[in-house]
């Protein structure tokens, strides 16, 4: 029985000890909230990785994952070392870790560059601005240089925007015609740009801000569409 009874025990600090080693506390699903590299500020649009038990671990940006591997831990140093396998190989080394309840630090450095890389555990995967934009839109305002214009840029209530998740635009325009073009996201920051197959077409940049209640604003950046500002809002079926 004393035997049974020391096995058991054993059992229960093993176990204890497992849930509160660094190894077990750095896996789950973590958003990157802040990268500092020196003096710069490199902090990505809603980055995750998540850190599996079984030693693997992927990442991405929103809802588009870019990148997976396997990782280790020195308990001893405290040290993470991720590595890839479906892409170019790290050439910095393992992070010396820290981990303070749900937040997380790394830090390394990068040819003479430290570089600290704060995050937080988190239960859902972050939705960047390439994962809001995506769906069917109608116009509902257009400003110019602080005047709606509305009237004049889209009398006849034509004009819609459907961004598809392909990378792929279509535009009915105001006169009633179909256009086509690639569109991507900027990946620090909510700028939208649009690349019409039309030759001859320059692309057009626009800051992007999707707000709760299913409204999109566009507002064009210094290089072009400098004083326009387009509203539009969530359709879930094509206008006639």
């Amino acid at each position: 029985m004393k035997i049974y009874i020391k096995i058991i025990l054993f059992a229960l600090i093993t176990a204890m000890t497992g849930c509160n080693s660094s190894n077990n506390n750095i896996t789950g699903l973590w958003r990157i909230t802040h990268v500092q590299a020196g003096d710069q500020e490199m902090t990505p649009v809603a980055k995750w990785t998540r850190i599996s038990a079984d030693g693997t671990y992927e990442s991405g940006n929103g809802w588009l994952k870019s990148s997976e591997g396997t990782w280790s831990f020195d308990d001893q140093n405290k040290t993470f070392l991720p590595e890839e396998t479906n892409g170019l190989v790290d050439p910095y080394g393992a992070f010396a870790v820290s981990v303070d309840g749900e937040e997380m630090t790394w830090r390394r450095d990068e040819g003479g560059t430290e570089l600290v890389v704060s995050l937080a555990q988190i239960d859902a995967l972050p939705k960047a601005p390439a994962d809001k934009v995506q769906g069917l839109w109608d116009l509902s305002d257009v400003q110019e240089n602080g005047e709606s214009v509305i009237n004049t840029f889209d009398p006849d209530n034509k004009h819609y925007l459907f961004i598809r998740w392909d990378r792929i635009f279509v535009e009915r325009t105001p006169d009633g015609n179909r256009q086509t073009g690639y569109w991507y996201m900027n990946a620090h920051r909510p700028e939208l740009t649009l690349m019409s197959h039309v030759p001859g077409t320059d692309p057009q940049s626009w800051t992007v801000e999707i707000s709760d209640d299913d409204k999109l604003q566009m507002t064009g950046t210094p290089d072009s569409n400098r004083e326009l500002v387009k509203t539009y809002s969530r359709l879930d079926r094509f206008p006639g």
